[in-house]
């Protein structure tokens, strides 16, 4: 009689035990899907924002800027320059701190971060001077990204 109160005693302690091990494996993947909802979620609103075609005229005259002069950019080109570069710095913020994916934005836009960051350079060394070398320091993560991925 006391070998089936211990034998009943480790199977209910077994199934205890299993049931356990199963729910915390649907959490973790409840958690894991929670994640990639977010992310996905934070991808389409960044998507929608660089899309706007207000920043994308800003990126356009930006790129058109490249070579010339900062002391000879209008200020219609400063304020659209720096809507371009504000944009960009948004994805570089969400990207260090690794609410989407690399391959999202970088990958799909390299040719444009490149391109816009070696344009508003001398605007952004003029603006480190006075604001800090960090500025627009997450545009500037999503160029080095860029890079990298050029050169392969």
């Amino acid at each position: 009689m006391d070998f089936n109160i211990i034998g009943n005693f480790l199977s209910s302690s077994a199934f205890v035990s299993l049931v356990l091990l199963v729910t915390a494996v649907i959490a973790l993947w409840q958690l894991r899907e929670i994640s990639r909802s977010r992310k996905v979620t934070a991808f389409l609103e960044l998507y929608k924002f660089l899309q706007d075609e207000n920043f994308r005229t800003a990126r356009r005259t930006l790129i058109r800027l490249s070579g010339k002069k900062f002391k000879d950019w209008s200020e219609e080109e400063i304020y659209e320059a720096e809507r371009a570069c504000q944009s960009y710095d948004l994805a570089g913020i969400m990207f260090k701190h690794r609410l989407i994916d690399k391959a999202l934005v970088v990958d799909e836009r390299r040719d444009s971060i490149i391109k816009c960051w070696e344009a508003a350079k001398p605007m952004i060394d003029e603006y480190r001077k006075e604001r800090g070398k960090d500025f627009w320091d997450g545009f500037e993560a999503l160029y080095e990204e860029a890079k990298k991925l050029k050169s392969r």
